[in-house]
């Protein structure tokens, strides 16, 4: 297994043998919605359902022979990692906060943004266009078109 660690991000490549334990893991755990009981140095600890949901994710995906990727993000985003989140440029996230459409505050002359508004700004985007493209898929659908 690799792990790197560049700046807060945490990389973990593994091995086909690391791939193979993890699958038998993943495979060993009869309901993934289940609570995870982990025991080190004679201590046990019960993981509550939000924490085992996301160990099991880490795992499903490294059984899968995904990359998984874990990274630490600030409450508070300044202007250009809010726009590199979004996938947009700097002028077109501040034209949105000038919309209306993403809230910010101002820190000085600069805009900060709350991670959790980002985050649901950029769920209602890809909703958006998920509804778009299956609108699009019916009237395809509709004409016959394959």
């Amino acid at each position: 297994m690799e792990t790197l660690i560049r700046d807060r991000d945490l990389t973990i490549l593994v091995d086909e043998k690391t791939q193979a334990n993890v699958v038998e893991v993943v495979n060993g755990v009869q309901d993934m919605r289940s609570d995870l009981t982990l025991e080190a140095n004679g201590h046990r600890v019960e993981l509550p359902k939000d924490v085992s949901r996301i160990v099991l994710s880490v795992l499903e995906n490294l059984a899968q022979g995904s990359r998984v990727v874990l990274s630490t993000t600030p409450q508070e985003l300044r202007t250009t990692a809010a726009a590199e989140m979004l996938g947009i440029s700097r002028p077109t996230l501040l034209k949105l906060v000038r919309e209306g459409k993403i809230a910010s505050h101002k820190v000085g002359s600069h805009h900060r943004f709350a991670l959790n508004d980002i985050m649901e700004y950029k769920t209602q985007q890809q909703r958006a266009k998920r509804e778009a493209f299956l609108h699009m898929r019916k009237q395809l659908d509709d004409l016959g078109v394959e």
